[in-house]
């Protein structure tokens, strides 16, 4: 948790960018506590995998936490933003340990926004237990940390920023607790080399599985 801390303060500190982006996204959170916006915080992990580097399967298992902010456009529709760490990368067998003999850790500060299309209403006491999502996620990579040949030494290469698109679903299974799932591919490759399988960049996708307490 140490690290995790250190680097977030590091990646604040040299980037004047994200250190806006980031002022924006904590003032919008706090129209949270205003009547029109929802406010959740929520944690859970990601079943992660790299296009390229010669490893398949979603073997590499990640935590994702931070908070959730909604606005809603309709009854049906509602435009969300989250600020969010997550982990991802690959490894060459099932788990969340290092004792494995390839292993890839990305560690992101992300920003997804997306809308949501809401279903069964419940009544009684004012929610929505289903809904489907799309939308965007911004990216800022912290860390990176491997024990692959092809990014031994070369772990600064990784490009900083990532694109992504995201789709999921959600059940909630009361007013204030929800379970959420989608999945997330990158638009922006994440690293260029000749040496990467069958490839000369580098690609991320991912599973995220997580829960939310909604306020």
């Amino acid at each position: 948790m140490g690290q995790i801390y250190n680097n977030f303060i590091y990646m604040i500190s040299s980037n004047m960018n994200f250190r806006i982006l980031i002022f924006i996204s904590l003032i919008t959170m706090q129209l949270g506590a205003q009547n029109k916006f929802s406010a959740a915080a929520t944690l859970g992990f990601t079943a992660a995998q790299l296009g390229g580097d010669g490893i398949s399967g979603y073997d590499k298992l990640g935590m994702v936490a931070g908070l959730k902010l909604g606005y809603p456009i309709s009854k049906k529709w509602d435009l969300n933003m989250d600020l969010l760490y997550s982990q991802r990368g690959s490894r060459s067998s099932f788990g969340v340990g290092s004792g494995v003999d390839s292993l890839t850790k990305l560690n992101y500060i992300e920003i997804p926004v997306y809308i949501t299309l809401n279903d069964w209403y419940v009544e009684s006491e004012n929610y929505n237990k289903v809904g489907a999502f799309a939308g965007l996620s911004y990216g800022y990579l912290i860390s990176v940390q491997s024990n692959q040949r092809i990014f031994d030494g070369n772990e600064g290469s990784f490009n900083k920023t990532d694109l992504s698109g995201r789709i999921g679903v959600y059940y909630s299974f009361t007013k204030s607790l929800t379970f959420r799932t989608y999945y997330t591919d990158a638009f922006l490759r994440l690293y260029n080399s000749e040496e990467l399988n069958n490839t000369d960049s580098l690609d991320s996708f991912f599973w995220t599985f997580r829960l939310e307490y909604n306020f």
